[in-house]
């Protein structure tokens, strides 16, 4: 998959079946999308495009809305990627001036670098100023201008699949349904940072990541992880990681990220380490005594294997879930 960054610089391409939108998470909604637009691309001799807009249009709009994302541009590329589905993703800078853009306008600087032939969309979509550039208009232009639109409503439990609602799941811990909402486990991705070293100091050496401020985190608690090293991509250590402001040591100005790995034993600094959020443990607590603490500790550990074993052999066996290590 090719990806353009500057349109300035982009060449023609000719015919094109599109996809256009945030694609946070690129969850299994957006990935049905990814499939359709494939499959016209084969059947019309196009290109598989989509046009992902970059920045959230939610932090440039209403900054004070500080939307948390489900997943980074580099992320979100990658992920879009290893579906093998697209010839090219384009990265359309989202600004005021392009919100304000007539959606007419807006398929004219389309047409300056590709031929659409079609378009694959949520049944929510729309674009240009004031929203107007919405899918019943979409297909009022495909009839002037010659593109066909295809809308995908992508349901589970009754409840259409989304971005929002995932942000939602996962903000709330509760991670399980929104792995099954995502395809995939919720995905953390930091490099190795020097804390306090109070898990070392308690038994439990911890790994401080330092995430993207833009990142959603997982509601406060103690989680099952399973973590991969830079290089190793076909196993995973498990892990248990604590998202909190640690209450018995009286609590820390924003939440940490630490995560303690059940192997145990390396040194792991200035490392970028990704993990998979497996399931949520149990809520922050504060403990009365340090020792309550570690014993505490001794029970997540314990309770992590049996979830990450459980987890990774249900994501394994089932179908159309991805495995653990994309």
């Amino acid at each position: 998959m090719r990806v353009v960054y500057n349109l300035g610089r982009l060449a023609p391409m000719g015919p094109a079946a599109l996809a256009v939108g945030v694609f946070d998470g690129v969850h299994v909604g957006h990935r049905q999308v990814m499939a359709r637009v494939a499959e016209i691309a084969r059947d019309r001799h196009a290109l598989a495009v989509a046009v992902l807009f970059w920045p959230h249009p939610e932090a440039v709009l209403h900054s004070e809305s500080d939307v948390r994302l489900l997943t980074t541009l580099e992320e979100r590329l990658d992920l879009l990627a290893s579906l093998h589905l697209l010839d090219v993703a384009v990265v359309l800078p989202f600004t005021p001036e392009l919100a304000a853009t007539e959606p007419d306008s807006f398929l004219d600087e389309l047409g300056r670098w590709c031929e659409p032939v079609a378009f694959v969309e949520g049944k929510d979509f729309a674009f240009g100023r004031s929203r107007s550039g919405d899918i019943a208009f979409l297909r009022e232009a495909g009839s002037r201008r010659g593109f066909s639109v295809e809308t995908l409503n992508v349901m589970d439990l009754g409840e259409r699949v989304s971005s929002s609602r995932i942000r939602r799941l996962v903000s709330s811990g509760r991670v399980q349904d929104a792995t099954r909402l995502l395809g995939r486990p919720y995905r953390l991705v930091g490099e190795v940072v020097h804390g306090d070293k109070r898990g070392r100091l308690l038994g439990y050496p911890t790994a401080n990541l330092h995430l993207d401020a833009r990142k959603l985190l997982p509601e406060n608690g103690i989680y099952a992880m399973r973590v991969y090293l830079p290089g190793e991509h076909d196993a995973f250590h498990a892990g248990v990681a604590s998202i909190g402001v640690r209450p018995t040591f009286g609590g820390d100005p924003k939440p940490l990220t630490e995560v303690f790995l059940l192997d145990g034993g390396m040194d792991l600094y200035g490392l970028t380490l990704t993990v998979d959020v497996v399931g949520r443990l149990r809520e922050e607590r504060h403990y009365d005594t340090v020792e309550a603490l570690v014993a505490q500790m001794a029970r997540d550990v314990e309770d992590a294997r049996r979830l990450i074993e459980d987890e990774t052999a249900r994501l394994d066996g089932e179908p159309g879930m991805d495995s653990p290590q994309l």
